[in-house]
Order: C-alpha cells, then structure tokens, then sequence
C-alpha cells in the first residue's frame, strides 16, 4: 500500500516535471521563433503576405476544384476576383483616401492650438462650477504635460503618414513577389505537401497530416478571423465618426481596422486619434467620440472575438497577453504582430507532443488553456482521410487541414 502511493506521489511529480519543461521549452522556442524573424522581418514581407493570400484563396480553389474545375484554372478564376475587388478598391477608395491622407498629415501640426483651447474650455468649467482648489491646482499642474503629449502624438503621426507614403513603391513591389509566390504555391499546394509528408515516412504519415492540419488550421483561422474583425472595427469606425461629424473619418476607420490586426491595440490607436480629431469641432463631440470607440472595443471583446475566433483558433486572454508583452519587448510592433500566431502554433506543438509522449489527454472542447477546435459536423463538408482516397485523390486534397477527419467551424 505504502509502496503504490509513493509510486502515484513519483508520476505525479514526474508529470508536473514534464509539464513544466515543456512550458519552458515552449516559451523559448516562441522567442527564438520571434528573434529569428525579426532579424530577417523585412525580407519576409513578401513571403508574409503570399501566406496570407494562400490561406484566403486556398478553400475557394479547393471548393472550385471539387466542382471538376482543373486547379490551375481555379487558382486563376481567384486570382481574377481577388485582383478585380483590388482594382474596383483602388478606383473608388483610393483617391479619396489619398486626398484626406494629404489633408490629414497637414492638419496635424495644428492640433497643438486646438488643444490648448480644449484645454482653457475645460478650465472655464472648472470655474464655472466652483470646484475645490486643490483640483483646479492638480488641473493647472498637468496642462502642460497633457498638451505636450498631444502634441508630440500629433507629430509622430504626422510623420508617420509622411513616411508610409515614401514606402508605397516597396509596398507593391512586395505585393507583386507575394501575388506571384502566393499563386504558384496554390496551383502546386497538394502535390508540395504532399511531398513534405512523405519525408516522415510511411509509419508517421497520418500523426504528421494531423499536426499539419491543426498547425495550418490555427494560422488559418487566425488570419481569416483577424482579418474580418479588423475590416468590421474598421468600417464601424470610420461610419461612426463620420455620422459624428469628425474630420478624417475614412483615414481613422483605416488605421484603427489595422491596428486592430494587433489584439487589443485597435481600440486605443482608433480612440485616440479620434479624439484628437475631434477636438476640433468641440468638446461634446470628444465626448460622443469616445463613447461610441468604447462601445467598439466592448464590442470587439465580447462579441466579436469570442464569436468569429473561437471556432478557429482558441487563445486565452492570459496566453494572448503575454505573447504580446513578449513580442513587444523583443521585436516592437512587429514582435506583437506576429507573437499570437506564433504563440498558438506553439500551443499546438505542445499539447500535441505532450499528449503523444504522456499518453494523457489535456485537451478538451470546454478547455480553457487547451481547447480543443470543434470539428465540423455537417456531412456535405466533411471528407474521407487522406489514405481512404485514391493516391490522386488524396494528393488533390492534402492540402486541407479536415482530411484528418472534419473541417474545423
């Protein structure tokens, strides 16, 4: 009896041990993964940027292929789409974006005046209604510090819409290369991973499909979701504001559906440059301005990202944070852009090699740290593995991540 419990007492110490390195381990293979690409960050941006069109148009080839489209054919009939809302974007957002982008850089340096009246209008209330002087002192005390940080924001704007406009030739160069690798890699993608999984050898090559599919599957839904949570932020920001009235309103909605393409920052980009841009109609419109940038980022938090993301990917708050804090501090803006992405691969390493060598489950569809993507259950969706098909068959559709058995929400 005594012997057995401490036979239980040695496992259990032996599995925290194990989880513990591996949390360890994970942790620094997310920051050698981060440092790695933030020192070859700019010669990625094309091959950044051809992953995210694969993983936009890869489900529509597929659909198109399935239907006995050949897939060369379907990647074009994408790429016409895709280059076509391109043109049609450029033709009628396009110009008027440029001219409030030129607007917008100029109006800037002003906004250190319109500040400063902000501030004596604020100061004209604290007399009117006859606060304490000890809050009047408080108030006088911070005037100079708040309008020379609005001040310096402004600047740094300023000049940072000065120099995106300096980069738009390396822009489409870079779009161009990406547009490019992006489309071969469509038209290549069943027989490309197919080749890849052979290299594991015939014994592992449904573990390695699996991993395959959950590893594609998290970058997927990742993209697909921050994207459309980025381009609804966007747009009911830019409406918002210009329903209120606010100068800019298209330039604002742009920034704050990018910033959003970082967790957390969209909201506090898009809130304070709105506010800014709105203190030059008045204080009241400041005020309706961030309450309307609130009810967004309520939004975003308690709708939007538990509904559109928890079907591809599951991230706890807790886990997203730190990525980013990590990120930040090593690589800056780059290091936060790609730390959640990076961060969810390497939970899907973790729990699978931890579930392989442990022979335990930890994952689970009500799971917090380790959930579970559901996996779809409508049959018109679903397929047969991979090593049910025929070896043409199953080359055309290796490059799912539901050949391991559905596809995920």
């Amino acid at each position: 009896m005594g012997e057995g419990h401490h036979a239980d007492r040695i496992e259990r110490w032996r599995r925290v041990a194990t989880v513990s390195w591996a949390l360890v381990g994970l942790v620094l293979l997310v920051s050698f993964a981060l440092w790695m690409l933030g020192t070859v960050a700019s010669a990625l941006t094309p091959f950044v940027l051809a992953l995210v069109v694969v993983f936009l148009l890869r489900r529509p080839v597929a659909a198109l292929q399935a239907r006995g489209v050949s897939r060369s054919l379907a990647v074009g009939l994408c790429y016409l789409v895709l280059l076509s809302s391109i043109v049609l974007a450029g033709v009628f957002i396009v110009p008027p974006l440029i001219t409030e982008v030129k607007s917008f850089s100029q109006a800037f340096p002003s906004y250190y005046d319109n500040a400063y009246r902000l501030w004596l209008q604020i100061e004209r209330e604290y007399i009117a209604i006859d606060l304490p002087a000890w809050v009047s002192d408080v108030a006088m005390a911070s005037r100079e510090s708040v309008v020379s940080w609005i001040t310096d924001v402004s600047r740094g704007l300023a000049r940072g819409v000065v120099a995106v406009g300096g980069q738009i030739v390396g822009f489409l160069v870079n779009a161009f290369l990406a547009l490019a690798l992006a489309f071969f890699v469509l038209r290549d993608l069943p027989t490309l991973k197919s080749e890849l999984l052979s290299l594991s050898g015939p014994g592992r090559r449904q573990e390695s499909l699996k991993l395959a599919g959950d590893v594609t599957g998290v970058l997927e839904g990742y993209i697909r979701g921050q994207l459309m949570i980025a381009t609804i932020v966007g747009v009911a920001t830019g409406v918002g504001l210009a329903i209120l009235g606010v100068p800019y309103a298209l330039v604002i909605g742009l920034i704050a559906g990018v910033a959003n393409l970082v967790p957390y920052l969209g909201p506090i980009v898009g809130g304070s440059i709105a506010a800014i841009s709105a203190a030059f109609i008045g204080w009241n419109t400041v005020v309706f301005t961030l309450i309307w940038i609130v009810a967004l980022q309520q939004l975003e938090s308690t709708f939007l990202q538990p509904k559109i993301m928890s079907h591809h990917v599951h991230m706890h708050p807790v886990l997203v944070i730190l990525s980013l804090l990590v990120g930040a501090t090593l690589f800056g803006l780059v290091g936060m852009i790609l730390a959640v992405p990076i961060a969810a691969v390497g939970k899907v390493l973790f729990v699978h090699y931890y579930e392989k060598w442990t022979q335990s489950s930890i994952s689970a569809e009500d799971g917090a740290l380790f959930r579970k993507p559901r996996l779809c259950t409508d049959p018109a969706v679903r397929h047969d593995t991979v090593d049910a098909k025929p070896a043409h068959d199953a080359e055309d559709d290796a490059d799912e991540p539901h050949a391991t058995g559905g596809e995920r929400e």
